[in-house]
């Protein structure tokens, strides 16, 4: 469907004066239906109404910058050290060798 008729489509969606939680699943109706995600308005509603997914919170440092990358590298190398027979004597204690080594050498 090209951008013309899509926008055709979705116009009915979009007209009226409604609350905004109205609006915002008549869109979301209309967005379905008009990208053909969904057969029927019926089928796009139970799409639109189910539980949206969480995003995971971002980390940010301190100037701003995401370190997501960061703790992703550092878990892996941290799994990497742990030594498992000696995590089950102090799990704590094995970690935070593990960290230590990953944090500091580099």
């Amino acid at each position: 469907m090209d951008r013309t008729s899509y926008n055709h489509c979705m116009s009915p969606y979009m007209k009226g004066s409604k609350p905004k939680e109205q609006r915002q699943l008549d869109f979301c109706i209309g967005s379905k239906v008009c990208s053909q995600k969904a057969n029927n308005e019926d089928d796009a509603r139970q799409i639109c109404l189910l539980p949206k997914e969480p995003k995971p919170p971002r980390i940010k440092r301190g100037n701003g910058q995401n370190c997501e990358r960061e703790v992703s590298e550092l878990a892996h190398c941290i799994i990497g050290k742990i030594d498992m027979d000696l995590a089950g004597k102090s799990m704590e204690n094995a970690i935070r060798g593990a960290m230590r080594e990953c944090r500091c050498s580099g």
